[in-house]
């Protein structure tokens, strides 16, 4: 395979060798504009144009609006450098001077200060934690804030664009650009503080703020090491986070603190389960009567550095290399015992890119890069312990459901975890104008290589819920679990395949004023393959995936309206923690769940003495048929500059994610004639007697999603510019994930073969109203003459986002499959019959209406057995978003000449400035007794930062 493999790179490289040839043609301008991320015009910028095999230069500084021109430049392939204090550079190569004629080119700086403000960001609740792996942290964006939708106005073959419009960008290839050589050596020193005596109370928190504080401090360097010909830039960062965090749980009441079993083995261990519980008392009765606000101690340590070098061995070549490293651990705090793991996360990349020009419109480069990633959690030793004064070592997970009327006990079943994984990227590229035509054509090769410890329940997790008419709390306290699941056996898997990439784009200059662009992109995974064959994945390599792109621009008769559309077609791919649960399957795995009240101390004694190659598995298995899902995305818009230095913009933009896995779980407990279902008799009543459930992964899902967007931009203005935008939108569902869910069954149909009918939904991240405006101001320093009050004022900048979005939806489950709560078919998350429909799409948004909204009288838990309630999912809104955020900074040169090096920078930095709460989801279980309650927040009080750099 690896010959195959490189046989296909050298076949792709003699390709791109025959775009050598170039025809004569005409000369033109080249304009542009700059601004940074917000849209605000960067003055003072310098712009260095740099023909491929041209040993001069052309450049140009833009003016206040951003803007520059060059004139009569030969047609051809340049590189594009900008340049300005305060800002990365950027570097754009492969530019055609006549590639975009119907508007100015545009290029967006990053700032080198920090942009959470800019970018509107609010920080979340630090007392829901993230294992920040795979797509974690984008499922619970996209769960508490939305969808950041953007209007798509260019598509490209040249890259997989997979998710972007949305926000995130879910395949795409690092690509490291080479950049102007250092002439002389730079660098900064910085630190970033917050501290808790400087930040607000969240809502639901009792008593004042214990210390916590962040500390992260870092610098650069750069300069040349041989001049003209090579220099370096490195950056070297530590953070240290340490106090405590607050949070709320569910507690027991003094008087449910012991049990209520006389069988003394169980006693032992449920008293000893009770000690993981915090020695308090609740102290929020207004919320719940167990509801405990407290704290925990966390400590999070982190280093990060990178280490680049430019190379310019001849006029022809371009050469950079970047390393990048970052190694973090987190002790996590523990509001309960074990509540979270132990977490160790070290990624690491080494990227090398070639730039060749082959000729004066031809360019080439090559891509190398390897990137690892290492990953080990871990239950904490306070949780292993648990246990030990009873001799038992593998402490099981205690479950009462997501906000049950106890908090559950332990970090999740899936832990402990370790991962390494290795990614190793080849991409040739070459670059080529011919007449009219700029033409780009590329391959990818990529090789994965997964090692993973994914031991989910291998120690095992208890359920207890509602069942036989009582509590989840009396049947913990009696020591009558309702389900008792594991999986035996080992869980150490290697897998390995490849990825292939091949495109072709094509920009044509059809007349003066119209450009369109055309390509074609098409990509292989290959079958994953377990390197010790012990698990086969089911399914096949995925090689047919061809996807066009088709884009356009038009400046009517050259004047201040353009208009822009575009369709484009990109994949997604079957990603490692989805296929990797084909390891859970029998000989080698059994996945074992034992019905209505299994023993708690030995909960497999019910199986004593079976041979356990005989003992009934669950089986998890992907369909044979199943292949990467992929999305459509088209747009149209119409732009225009109108007076006064604004800028407007609207149009729609609409996607289809088509193909996206879901999960059909079969061989449930059927009702049976004679026989009154019960959770002991579910197995007996299971169709296929050889296994319990079985899950089965394909394809089947489909999201729809369409957008009305408006945005008014002040680009130009004495002291302030501006941007605002507004998108109304839809999002909806027929399956149970979402683009970028990249595993399944998080959501369960209540019917195993009628997904569509019992799942389609709006999506959870659907939010119809999203409104942002973010501004910058600088106070006009003309207005304060040239004395004391000039040199204390002026020069202060404010800048700040406020963000307004719709809430969320969310699900609503009866919280039990036991008789009365559930259709008692050995599987959960079955939702009620309404009684009051009127509520349905109500949002559910504060502590102190949630429950007159979600009233249990309103709901009907009495399912029929293997049957389904009428509500539908995802049937109701949590909070919205309402966040503003501010900033002040100011730059002081520490001398003469105004915007020159040395200087230092200040900025303070307050999130959530307003401190409005914004509230986290229900409880959704109708069985629990905090049903309807919302005991959380998603945001933090208001916290500040401050920041100093000094730049020399």
């Amino acid at each position: 395979m690896i010959h195959k493999s490189f046989f296909h790179v050298r076949l792709a490289v003699l390709s791109l060798a025959l775009l050598v040839a170039a025809s004569g043609h005409a000369a033109g301008p080249l304009n542009g504009r700059v601004s940074d991320l917000n849209g605000a015009p960067v003055s003072g910028a310098q712009v260095t144009v740099k023909a491929a095999e041209s040993a001069t230069a052309k450049s140009a500084t833009t003016a206040a609006d951003g803007k520059f021109t060059m004139e009569t430049l030969p047609a051809g392939v340049y590189t594009i450098t900008i340049r300005r204090q305060g800002f990365a550079d950027m570097v754009r190569q492969y530019v055609a001077s006549d590639s975009e004629p119907a508007r100015e080119l545009s290029f967006r700086l990053q700032s080198t200060r920090p942009q959470a403000i800019s970018l509107g960001a609010d920080e979340l609740n630090p007392n829901v934690f993230v294992v920040k792996l795979d797509a974690n942290e984008a499922q619970r964006q996209l769960g508490s804030r939305g969808a950041n939708a953007a209007l798509p106005t260019d598509f490209r073959s040249v890259e997989n664009s997979y998710g972007s419009h949305f926000g995130f960008q879910m395949r795409s290839l690092d690509v490291t650009r080479p950049r102007n050589l250092l002439g002389e050596y730079h660098g900064s020193l910085y630190e970033t503080h917050q501290n808790s005596r400087l930040n607000a109370r969240s809502f639901f928190q009792a008593g004042g703020l214990l210390p916590s504080r962040r500390n992260e401090f870092g610098a650069t360097i750069g300069g040349p090491i041989v001049k003209s010909k090579l220099s370096f830039d490195f950056a070297w960062s530590k953070a240290e986070e340490t106090g405590y965090v607050n949070g709320n749980i569910q507690v027991p009441l003094p008087e449910e603190r012991t049990p209520l079993t006389t069988d003394p083995a169980s006693r032992a261990m449920i008293s000893r389960l009770f000690s993981a519980y915090p020695n308090q008392l609740p102290n929020r009765p207004d919320i719940n009567s167990r509801q405990l606000n407290t704290n925990g101690l966390r400590d999070i340590s982190s280093t990060a550095y990178t280490g680049r070098f430019d190379l310019r061995p001849t006029g022809k070549d371009q050469i950079v290399f970047e390393q990048r490293y970052y190694d973090a651990t987190e002790k996590p705090f523990e509001l309960i015992v074990g509540q979270n793991p132990i977490t160790l996360l070290r990624p690491q990349s080494a990227h090398l890119t070639e730039i060749h020009t082959v000729s004066p419109n031809t360019t080439a480069r090559l891509v190398l890069n390897f990137d690892r990633l290492r990953v080990s959690l871990a239950p904490t030793e306070s949780y292993r312990n648990l246990l030990a004064p009873l001799g038992i070592t593998n402490v099981p997970d205690i479950a009462f459901g997501r906000n049950g009327d106890f908090s559950n006990i332990g970090p999740g079943s899936s832990y402990p975890r370790l991962r390494v994984e290795n990614r190793f990227h080849v991409a040739p590229e070459a670059t080529q104008v011919r007449g009219r035509h700029t033409i780009t054509a590329g391959v990818l090769v990529s090789r994965l290589q997964i090692n993973d410890l994914q031991s989910d329940n291998s120690r095992g997790s208890f359920e207890f819920s509602r069942n036989a008419g009582r509590s989840a709390v009396e049947n913990f306290r009696l020591g009558l679990p309702t389900t008792f699941k594991i999986n035996l056996g080992d869980f150490y898997r290697g897998f390995r395949n490849w990825e292939h990439a091949v495109y072709l784009q094509d920009r044509i200059k059809l007349l003066p004023t119209f450009t369109l662009t055309l390509g074609m992109r098409h990509e292989v995974v290959t079958k994953p393959v377990e390197v010790n064959d012990r698990t086969d994945v089911g399914f096949g390599t995925d090689a047919n995936n061809f996807g066009p792109t088709a884009g356009f621009a038009w400046n009517p008769r050259g004047g201040k309206v353009a208009l822009r559309g575009g369709y484009g077609w990109w994949y997604s791919s079957i990603y490692p923690l989805l296929y990797q649960r084909a390891r859970f399957n029998p000989p080698d795995v059994k996945v074992i769940s034992i019905d209505d009240s299994p023993n708690l101390v030995n909960p497999l004694a019910s199986v004593a003495g079976v041979d356990t190659a005989n003992l009934r598995s669950g089986l998890n298995l992907l369909s044979p048929d199943l292949v990467a899902p992929y999305m459509h995305v088209y747009s149209f818009s119409i732009e225009r500059e109108l007076p006064g230095g604004l800028f407007f913009r609207t149009g729609y933009a609409g996607s289809r994610t088509v193909k996206m896995p879901w999960e059909v779980i079969s061989n449930r407990g059927v009702n049976v004639p004679g026989v009154v279902a019960t959770t002991r008799n579910v197995d007996e009543r299971r169709p296929d007697s050889r296994y319990l459930a079985i899950s089965t992964v394909t394809n089947g899902g489909i999201s729809y999603y369409d957008s009305l967007q408006v945005a008014f931009d002040r680009r130009t203005g004495r002291s302030i510019t501006w941007t605002a935008r507004y998108v109304f939108s839809k999002a909806i569902n027929t399956g149970d994930t979402n683009f970028a869910d990249i595993g399944t069954g998080r959501h369960i149909s209540m019917e195993p073969f009628n997904i569509v009918g019992d799942l389609k939904a709006v999506e959870n991240f659907d939010t119809p109203h999203a409104f942002s405006l973010t501004f910058r101001h600088q106070l006009p320093t003309a207005l304060l003459g040239s004395g004391l009050v000039n040199k204390i004022v002026g020069g202060w900048r404010s800048s700040g986002t406020l963000t307004l979005r719709s809430g969320t939806p969310y699900m609503l489950h009866t919280g039990s499959d036991a008789p009365g709560f559930g259709n008692v078919d050995g599987i959960g998350q079955e939702r009620p019959n309404i009684l009051k429909p009127a509520i349905i799409g109500k949002s559910v948004d504060h502590p102190d209406t949630s429950t007159t909204i979600l009233r249990k009288e309103y709901f009907d838990t009495n399912l029929p057995v293997g049957g389904r309630g009428n509500l539908g999912f995802n049937s109701f809104r949590t909070d919205g978003t309402t966040n503003m955020n501010f900033a002040v900074e100011r730059e002081f040169a520490l001398r003469r000449g105004g915007d020159q090096f040395p200087s230092l920078q200040f900025r303070a930095e307050f999130f959530n400035f307003f401190n409005h709460a914004q509230f986290d989801s229900y409880a959704p279980h109708v069985a629990n007794e905090i049903f309807g309650k919302i005991t959380n927040t998603v945001n933090r009080g208001r916290v500040t930062q401050l920041f100093m750099r000094l730049r020399f």
